[in-house]
């Protein structure tokens, strides 16, 4: 793809504010359970960190609802739906909040039923949600701190609308029309309003910022101010996506101040890999799948403040060339600083070192565990897109969500891992 020329840039309002925690001693991003205690720091405590081939051995599709060890790595494994044959029942999205803030309920998408809640601890299935024409499927987002609401913006009838979904009141409102300013979102069906052709997360205080898009106008708003803090013009099918804490943006390689003026420039081969943004001790940070930068890896953090690179799960840190079908986490809003989940795909076929395999890395301590096999043959079998396990982090990092065809099966289910530092605390 050619690379993206920025102009054309236009201040509508001051610098992002970075975003202070939400209760005293908290850490930053969401509101604290009720009654219970922050998650470790090592969320690798208790799983395997070697780096032997492991078989994907034989395995039965798991009873609804019934733990089950994951026979090569002793992981908890739980399906958490019941599809019937030729039903896809999937997380959104592996950058996409699965949770909402307290972890009470779980936001899941069924091809033929649209999107759906899900008791976020026990897991049973309470009811469809009625929104009001999503954009797209993985553009749903909950609030970062309020666990009743949800966002998502609307093309019902190419009307460039943002809206709030009240969980508890099951109904939809509109957060802001941005009809208001036409030359920012005209009624236009090819120019409409969307979070970009792979959205990324809100951020996670309660300035409550979303990155949008209108055909060529990229903008950031605040919810929390009901006001678009700036707005840039270029090419290009990505909205800006703003960092947790408000301070900065990524959009197209590039990592962009509040008013959407460019910084600095990561060091990408490849811009639109699958990436994730999340949190590190010292801020903001992009970390992605690189097939052709050096080193090659399956995860490489870019620290967004200084423009540094660090191989993660790489071949400069002992680990093999990253497999295909990769894609990455960083959403743990409350969880420890640094943690990002991994899913990959690679060839089912055979047994190799990260295929098949869902893994927990730190990118600041460099920490990698290996958390379970998925059994997803996605792109490798008949299911496509739709079984790609697009693993999601909890809120508070101690649990892995994800989607697998299991080996190639008549459907696609959702599944958890729970991990040993969700099961200390429950």
């Amino acid at each position: 793809m050619r690379p993206v020329t920025f102009f054309s840039v236009a201040i509508l309002g001051g610098a992002l504010a970075a975003s202070s925690p939400a209760w005293p001693g908290a850490r930053p991003g969401a509101e604290a359970s009720p009654g219970e205690p922050a998650p470790p720091d090592d969320l690798c405590a208790g799983l395997v960190t070697d780096r032997r081939d492991r078989t994907v051995k034989p395995m039965p599709r798991p009873p609804l609802l019934t733990p089950v060890d994951d026979p090569a790595f002793g992981s908890r494994i739980i399906r958490i739906t019941d599809s019937k044959e030729g039903q896809v029942i999937k997380p959104v999205y592996s950058t996409i909040q699965a949770w909402n803030a307290d972890e009470s309920l779980l936001l899941l998408w069924h091809r033929q039923r649209g999107h759906q809640l899900y008791d976020g601890r026990s897991y049973a299935h309470l009811r469809d949600l009625d929104l009001e024409s999503p954009t797209d499927l993985e553009q749903v987002f909950w609030d970062p701190i309020d666990p009743d609401i949800l966002y998502y913006p609307s093309s019902y009838e190419a009307l460039p609308r943002l809206m709030r979904y009240r969980v508890s009141q099951k109904r939809s409102e509109v957060v802001r029309d941005f009809r208001k300013e036409p030359t920012l979102c005209p009624v236009d069906w090819d120019a409409r309003l969307s979070g970009g052709s792979d959205p990324m997360d809100m951020s996670w205080g309660p300035e409550r910022v979303i990155g949008l898009m209108c055909g060529r106008t990229k903008f950031l708003y605040s919810v929390a101010r009901d006001e678009v803090l700036a707005q840039v013009t270029v090419d290009g099918d990505l909205a800006p996506i703003p960092t947790w804490d408000g301070s900065l943006a990524y959009l197209h390689g590039h990592v962009l101040d509040g008013q959407l003026q460019v910084q600095r420039e990561l060091d990408l081969v490849n811009r639109y890999e699958h990436a994730s943004l999340g949190r590190g001790q010292s801020g903001p940070v992009y970390a992605a799948v690189d097939f052709d930068g050096y080193p090659p890896g399956t995860l490489v953090a870019h620290d967004m403040k200084t423009g540094r690179k660090t191989p993660v799960i790489a071949e400069s840190t002992g680990w093999p060339y990253p497999p295909s079908g990769t894609h990455v986490s960083g959403v743990a809003r409350s969880g420890p600083a640094g943690w990002f989940a991994v899913s990959v795909v690679g060839d089912p076929f055979r047994t190799c070192l990260l295929c098949q395999e869902l893994l927990l890395a730190n990118v600041d301590t460099g920490a990698v565990c290996r958390v379970a096999h998925h059994r997803s043959w996605a792109g490798e079998g008949h299911w496509g897109y739709w079984g790609e396990p697009h693993v999601v982090l909890s809120p508070s990092g101690t649990r892995l969500l994800f989607a697998s065809d299991w080996g190639n099966g008549k459907s696609v289910d959702a599944y958890v891992v729970e991990l040993p530092a969700y099961r200390d605390r429950h």
